[in-house]
């Protein structure tokens, strides 16, 4: 009898095992898909807060890391800014100013456009944004 329960009971971890392990996929996206510079137009549909997102940022291995046109702001500590992008495309990014504002911003990004909406509590404010990757071009042009 403990010879049977032993065996049923490693079954059970066994197929429990095989439909824990992560599934591989061709189809999977991989890291860096949305690298590259992106120019974001920010409009505001509630309250009045212009300038609170920058007009460009870069994404590189999946992390926002800035642009060389925001990088003085960042370095001299006027902004600090925090982001990411998913795998399926999913965006969250948080600018702060050096004077206490903050601004955070979700939406989608696919290939090389996204959209989304943006809000700040310290401004009572907030509204949609779009991007387009490239920049040299403005976002949805």
């Amino acid at each position: 009898m403990r010879g049977i329960v032993l065996s049923v009971l490693g079954s059970v971890m066994l197929a429990s095992s095989v439909q824990a392990a992560p599934r591989e996929s061709a189809g999977t996206p991989e890291a860096g898909r949305y690298d590259g510079a992106w120019v974001f137009e920010a409009r505001v549909t509630v309250g009045s807060c212009p300038g609170l997102l920058p007009g460009s940022i870069e994404i590189r291995g999946d992390l926002l890391v800035g642009t060389q046109a925001a990088a003085a702001a960042f370095a001299a500590g006027r902004m600090a800014h925090w982001g990411y992008v998913e795998s399926d495309g999913a965006i969250m990014t948080r600018f702060t100013s050096q004077d206490g504002h903050v601004a955070r911003a979700h939406g989608q990004l696919r290939g090389n456009s996204g959209s989304g909406a943006w809000s700040s509590s310290t401004d009572k404010c907030g509204g949609t944004w779009r991007a387009q990757r490239g920049g040299a071009q403005r976002a949805g042009r």
